[in-house]
């Protein structure tokens, strides 16, 4: 995938054509005005207020105490954006926005639109990563009043659409009682592979910071019925306190160090009954041969920024689940091509 500068009308084209540094001119700028006015629409409620009828920018303006002028501007970059549509002197939704970002949106993303404010800011830090090779850690932008709520629900809703494909993957044993989701937050992937195998319930082991907030959501979600939440941290915890049969990590291991992760899986190996699954769901760093792509390229270099680590290719993450003794080591081929899950079985 890639985004890329394409004329409205003839007369673009030509001033393209006639000037090809057109696109050195916009590219550096262009696009970070489009990510900000959707990230504040989102934060301020734009989208909220704007709902499901066609409405006034002065109307807005006055319900959201904002500047009618600039907010216009803002409007008006949404509209181009594809988030907006012109109406008789009004705004109102395009499909694409009434699909994502409303409350009672079908796909919705709001709270991940909101949520980019941290990535604007840990972005900012990609010259520091290059010199140094080292990412931040990203605890400390999250911080703040309220960040780590919009992180979690963040998190959810980009959980949301994969999860059951998940669960239908993740191979449990039969009679199989206890999953553990390590930093699992929300709770939903665990949900949903107990869904798919009862009586199977489901342990989210959280940080101190992030754990009412994610027990609320589950509670919100529907899923606190196979689903309850426990302080623990995923670098120190005993997981052999209580016997279990699944131990699920979802986009964790991009967070933590090579030597990190060996010595958590082989915990998890450790704790798990015989013929348990482990189950390692995480972004793919895309592999030395692939082409160039901007989407999953932009993603590895997020990770790399924004943590401690960066995310692993497919062979490393299969190496370190041999190396920790487990068996029947395969790769689940997700819909997304930006993912990868990897499950092994306890001998």
């Amino acid at each position: 995938m890639r985004y890329e500068l394409i004329a409205d009308s003839p007369e673009e084209q030509a001033a393209m054509d006639a000037n090809p540094a057109m696109r050195v001119l916009f590219d550096p700028f262009i696009p970070l005005v489009q990510a900000r006015a959707i990230i504040s629409s989102a934060r301020l409620g734009v989208f909220e207020a704007i709902g499901r009828k066609e409405q006034i920018c002065a109307d807005l303006a006055e319900a959201l105490d904002l500047d009618a002028e600039t907010l216009e501007m803002v409007l008006r970059v949404l509209v181009s954006a594809g988030y907006l549509r012109r109406g008789d002197g009004g705004y109102r939704l395009s499909d694409l926005a009434l699909a994502t970002l409303l409350p009672d949106s079908p796909m919705r993303l709001s709270a991940w639109a909101e949520f980019n404010r941290f990535h604007w800011q840990v972005i900012g830090e990609l010259e520091r990563a290059v010199k140094t090779g080292r990412g931040i850690d990203s605890r400390e932008f999250l911080s703040g009043e309220g960040n780590w709520a919009v992180q979690q629900r963040a998190m959810l809703e980009t959980a949301r659409p994969v999860a059951p494909w998940v669960a239908s993957q993740v191979p449990v044993r039969e009679g199989a009682q206890l999953l553990l989701d390590v930093g699992g937050s929300h709770g939903l992937y665990g949900a949903a592979i107990c869904s798919a195998h009862p009586p199977l319930r489901s342990e989210v082991i959280e940080l101190d910071e992030t754990l009412g907030a994610a027990a609320e959501l589950a509670k919100l979600e529907g899923i606190d019925d196979v689903v309850t939440h426990r302080l623990g941290d995923a670098l120190t915890e005993d997981f052999g306190r209580e016997a279990c049969d699944v131990v699920f990590l979802g986009n964790l291991v991009h967070h933590f160090s090579e030597r990190q992760n060996r010595d958590l899986l082989q915990r998890i190996e450790t704790a798990l009954r015989p013929g348990g699954t482990v189950a390692v769901w995480d972004f793919r760093y895309p592999d030395a041969d692939a082409a160039p792509d901007l989407i999953a390229d932009s993603m590895a270099l997020l990770f790399r920024i924004s943590s401690t680590s960066r995310s692993y290719r497919v062979d490393e993450l299969t190496d370190w689940l041999g190396d920790a003794g487990f068996a029947d080591v395969y790769e689940h081929r997700p819909p997304s091509p930006m993912n990868v899950l990897i499950t092994g079985r306890k001998a």
